[in-house]
């Protein structure tokens, strides 16, 4: 895939591809064949990388890639892959996915001469392969923690949607995860900062790209209205409940939790940087194309511009507010032979905190006691991690527990939307489940050496 012949090959198939669906897709108006535009740019930009072997052609391949992705974004390539158009279509948009990306990573990588200097020469081979390992990890439990493991939607149970789900959410929130992760570690911030991050991307998300927190019948799911009219505000046109419920669900299972799992896979990389440059590149690209194959669907148009405005300032003070954080941390080292609690006991009171909301009412009682038990929650971890004992398995703990009681609850309730028998739901919250599992014993496994444990340690101000 990295070799100088990679990216001009990736531009070929999907050029090929973009052949078929010329003619598995609708004919031209003449009856001929229909020649998709997308096609001589891929062309174009293969010669040139092919002939031009320096920089000069990776640039222009790279046009191409996006020119031509931004163009089938546009063209509702996301009904193509999940089959819409029938199964010929679906296989060319899929041939044309993997030669674009494999255009990107190639001509992406043959910019970058020389590997990341900062952490990755003392790794080796094996630590290269223990760090994509973590990345795809992260980018899988994205997806879960977000959208599969609740159950709630038509995927549910059925596995083609639910693999085209796993590659989307990952890009739509294991992509912004990983660059808030990395914009953090580079700069030194701690988890504060980075909630602040991840508060900011769920913000975004619910009011700027799906615009969910504005509208009054998203996607057409049961009980909507009924859990939006009670907390409604009408002044702003959103409902509060909504807002605590998308905003912070974002920041837990979007973000929050999957990181902290991934991260205490291997922790002592958990302070350091994954991505280099290519690696970077590749994720804010993943992330802009599936946020704008949202926002350009029309059930993601609810807000005015008044709200949208609004929302945006408030992307932008939560991004302040992390910078300012990162930037007055206090430098505390974590004390040696600091007593704290166990993560077993970490896992124990998260676990209650994190049920207590679920089990709530869409009031505004409800909304009070359910911020009551989040901030509650909070401070513990605020106060125990003040110890110096605290290390990444515990804020482990702490994700883990949420997404448990997510993915145990969902066996509560069958699918908001569609209709899935009973066999192919319930195998559904094992399946997920089983990956939350197998996630947190991988992170919360005591390691036989304590250096593991001593490097994954966080200085207090910076820690949870």
């Amino acid at each position: 895939m990295s070799s100088p012949r990679s990216g001009p090959a990736g531009l070929l198939v999907a050029s090929l591809a973009l052949i078929g669906l010329g003619v598995v897709g609708p004919p031209a108006a003449d009856g001929g064949l229909r020649i998709p535009p997308g096609l001589p740019i891929l062309l174009v930009g293969a010669a040139a990388a092919w002939w031009l072997r320096g920089a000069a052609g990776a640039i222009l391949g790279l046009v191409a890639v996006t020119v031509v992705t931004i163009g089938s974004v546009g063209a509702g390539i996301g009904s193509d892959l999940i089959g819409d158009r029938g199964l010929p279509v679906a296989v060319a948009r899929w041939v044309q996915v993997v030669g674009l990306v494999v255009a990107a990573y190639a001509l992406g990588r043959r910019l970058a001469t020389r590997r990341s200097r900062a952490g990755t020469a003392g790794e080796g081979p094996r630590g290269d392969r223990g760090k994509a390992l973590q990345i795809t990890g992260l980018l899988v439990l994205c997806g879960v923690g977000a959208e599969l493991l609740a159950a709630y939607g038509d995927s549910t149970g059925d596995p083609g949607k639910i693999a085209f789900a796993l590659v989307f959410f990952g890009a739509l929130y294991g992509a912004p995860a990983l660059l808030a992760r990395e914009l953090a570690r580079r700069l030194g911030w701690g988890w504060p900062s980075l909630l602040l991050v991840f508060a900011a991307l769920g913000t975004a998300q619910a009011g700027l790209i799906d615009q969910s927190l504005f509208s009054a019948d998203y996607g057409g799911y049961e009980g909507w209205a009924e859990n939006r009219e009670p907390t409604l505000i009408p002044s702003m046109g959103l409902s509060g409940y909504n807002a605590y419920s998308f905003i912070v669900g974002h920041v837990i299972f979007s973000f929050a939790a999957p990181v902290a799992l991934a991260e205490a896979w291997a922790p002592a990389r958990s302070r350091k940087p994954w991505l280099g440059p290519i690696g970077t590149v590749l994720a804010a690209v993943a992330y802009v194309i599936a946020a704008a194959m949202i926002v350009t669907d029309p059930e993601s148009r609810s807000g005015s511009p008044v709200q949208l405005l609004v929302t945006a300032g408030v992307v932008a003070a939560l991004l302040l507010g992390a910078a300012v954080i990162g930037q007055n941390r206090r430098v505390d080292h974590a004390r040696t032979g600091a007593r704290g609690p166990a993560a077993w006991q970490v896992l124990v009171v998260s676990l209650i905190l994190a049920l207590v909301p679920e089990l709530l009412s869409g009031t505004w009682f409800g909304l009070a006691l359910s911020g009551a038990m989040t901030a509650t929650l909070g401070a513990f971890v605020l106060l125990a991690s003040r110890s110096g004992a605290w290390t990444i398995r515990h804020t482990a703990a702490v994700g883990t527990a949420y997404l448990l009681v997510r993915g145990l609850l969902a066996f509560t309730y069958f699918p908001l939307i569609g209709d899935v028998e009973a066999g192919p739901k319930y195998a559904h919250n094992v399946v997920m489940l089983l990956i939350v599992v197998v996630a947190a014993w991988i992170a919360l496994r005591r390691r036989t050496s304590e250096l593991a444990d001593g490097l994954s340690r966080t200085p207090a101000s910076t820690g949870t």
